[in-house]
């Protein structure tokens, strides 16, 4: 009787080891993060990301600062540009912080600081795209409704506009941090695939971004075969100065829609395969960090745009540089 009581507790101390050791190891399993693997081409990628981080910082923060202290600067179209600008500079300050994601650091398996990594791009990006479409608008009014410009293009509608904007992407950026087409996973990358479910990216992310493209892309082609007839049928007469400004300001917003479907298109196209097709994850998951140069780069060309071919912000970026310049050199 002994005997047996002894194989009885033996037995049941065993098992109870045994279910010890399951739970413990189901629990490593549950908390176990996910370890980024270094790759010799990190620091490159890095190096460059953070180089047009800096650029973007500056460029965007001087567009903001000459409007600002410029009166002639304070146009209707320049109020898309303000906004486009901040955008921007939103991106580029969040670079640093996308790219610490690319070493092994605590960071990398904590949920909120995942998805503030995508909350960001999200949330500029929408807020870009939106403002392209009114600067489209804009431009369209322009040059099909030149009388009727000032009475459809007001400051008050255009200011409202882009808060609106500013709000509707602030609430649809902000979903998954109520839980809203979140999935993430602490043992998995964190990358938009496993951060954010198919409906949430496809739909909300991919969905708005296509839709504004196509809008401004209509409208810009609209705008130029109606800015190609204007200048045949006034080849032979003078053509006066607001009309001259208007094509130059028209052009420069194009090349600045152009800018962002190069640095965006790439991008959108590779966090969108994965949803589609998940068997090449590694090899999308190794282009995405070239691609993602692309798209901070459309942040930092912007002011480079204005500079170049906009002379009323390139002769604001002189006036403001040079008068800085001057002001170190006088003697104390």
């Amino acid at each position: 009787m002994d005997v047996i009581s002894l194989a009885l507790i033996g037995n049941n101390s065993f098992k109870g080891i045994y279910l010890s050791d399951e739970g413990r190891t189901e629990n490593d399993t549950v908390n176990d993060c996910f370890h980024t693997t270094y790759n010799v081409n990190t620091p490159v990628i890095v190096f460059i990301d953070l180089s047009l981080a800096v650029v973007a910082v500056l460029g965007n923060s001087l567009v903001l600062v000459v409007v600002y202290r410029f009166r002639w600067l304070r146009t209707i179209t320049n109020m898309f540009v303000v906004s486009l600008a901040a955008a921007d500079l939103l991106v580029g300050i969040n670079v640093p912080f996308y790219v610490l994601f690319y070493f092994d650091l605590p960071l990398v398996c904590n949920k909120y600081s995942c998805l503030f990594r995508y909350w960001f791009a999200i949330y500029a990006s929408g807020c870009s795209m939106l403002c392209l479409v009114g600067v489209a608008v804009d431009r369209y009014v322009a040059i099909l409704h030149p009388l009727s410009y000032h009475r459809i293009m007001k400051s008050r509608c255009v200011s409202a506009y882009i808060a609106v904007v500013w709000v509707y992407m602030g609430i649809i950026s902000s979903l998954p941090l109520l839980g809203i087409g979140e999935t993430f996973d602490s043992t998995k990358e964190c990358d938009l695939y496993y951060l954010h479910s198919s409906t949430y990216a496809l739909t909300v992310v991919a969905f708005h971004v296509l839709l504004t493209l196509i809008i401004t892309t209509v409208l810009h082609c609209i705008i130029f075969r109606e800015a190609w007839k204007q200048s045949r049928a006034m080849a032979a007469i003078e053509v006066n100065s607001r009309v001259r400004q208007d094509a130059r300001t028209t052009i420069t917003m194009a090349m600045v829609l152009g800018a962002c479907l190069l640095g965006f298109l790439p991008y959108l196209i590779i966090i969108s395969l994965p949803y589609m097709d998940d068997t090449c994850q590694e090899v999308l998951g190794f282009l995405k960090r070239y691609f993602v140069c692309l798209y901070f780069g459309k942040s930092a060309v912007n002011p480079i745009i204005y500079g170049w071919k906009n002379r009323d912000f390139r002769d604001a970026f002189k006036k403001l540089l040079c008068s800085k310049k001057s002001a170190v050199s006088l003697p104390r």
